[in-house]
C-alpha cells in the first residue's frame, strides 16, 4: 500500500527536479490492486523538459526515497493512447494549476477521439477483408 508519506515525498521531489503543475499515480496503485512488491506509476506534466537518461536517474532517486521501483513518466512526451489511459485510470495526487490541467485534459481526450475515428476507418476494413493483409 502506498502511504502518505511517500505521496508527498514523490511530490517534493518532483517539486524540486521538474517543477510540475500536475503529477497523477496510475497503474496499480490507483486502482487499489497494488501488491507488497508493486511499483509505484507517476506521470507529471511540466512546462521543464528531461532527456530521457535524465528521467531515468530522477525515477532511480524517487525509487530510493520511497524503498519502491518507480516508473516515472512525462505525459506531454507519451502517446495519445498512453495519455488517455492515464488521464481516464490515473488519480490526481497533486495539481497546482487546476486550468492548465483541464486544458491539458480536453486536447489529450480531443486528440485521443480523432486517432480512434481514424482507427475505425482502418478496423472497419481489416474487418470487411477478414484479414490484416491486402490480398
Amino acid at each position: 500500500m502506498i502511504f502518505q508519506s511517500m505521496i508527498t515525498a514523490i511530490i517534493e521531489k518532483l517539486q524540486d527536479t521538474v517543477n510540475p503543475y500536475w503529477i497523477i499515480v496510475f497503474g496499480s496503485t490507483a486502482e487499489n490492486r497494488e501488491r507488497e512488491d508493486s511499483d509505484i506509476d507517476i506521470a507529471y506534466v511540466s512546462d521543464t523538459t528531461l532527456g530521457n537518461c535524465e528521467r531515468f536517474l530522477l525515477a532511480q532517486e524517487l525509487a530510493n526515497i520511497v524503498h519502491r521501483d518507480v516508473d516515472l513518466v512525462d505525459l506531454s512526451e507519451a502517446s495519445t493512447v498512453f495519455q488517455a489511459q492515464i488521464i481516464h485510470t490515473g488519480k490526481t495526487i497533486f495539481c497546482s494549476d487546476e486550468e492548465r490541467k483541464i486544458i491539458f485534459e480536453m486536447k489529450t481526450l480531443k486528440m485521443y477521439s480523432k486517432l480512434n475515428e481514424k482507427r475505425k476507418i482502418v478496423f472497419d476494413d481489416i474487418k470487411k477483408r477478414g484479414s490484416i493483409y491486402e490480398e
